[in-house]
């Protein structure tokens, strides 16, 4: 098993850092623990950040491309 990245895996994985670095909100652990998203007043701001990833291409990464994944 050859656990090295093949030089798309290693494209793919910086371009993803480089937009979570611009993207991320500041509290995300706030929108993604389980806890935190019990309390409804995280759920507006939740849902905008699961919208944000689906945008960018970064929901549903192995999902089929005609049900809006990427593949």
């Amino acid at each position: 098993m050859d656990l090295r990245d093949t030089p798309e895996e290693a494209a793919f994985r910086a371009a993803a850092r480089a937009w979570l670095a611009e993207h991320a909100p500041d509290d995300l652990a706030g929108l993604t623990s389980p806890s935190a998203l019990r309390a409804l007043e995280n759920l507006d701001a939740a849902k905008a950040w699961s919208a944000k990833l689906a945008e960018a291409g970064y929901a549903g990464l192995t999902w089929p491309k005609e049900h809006g994944g990427g593949g």
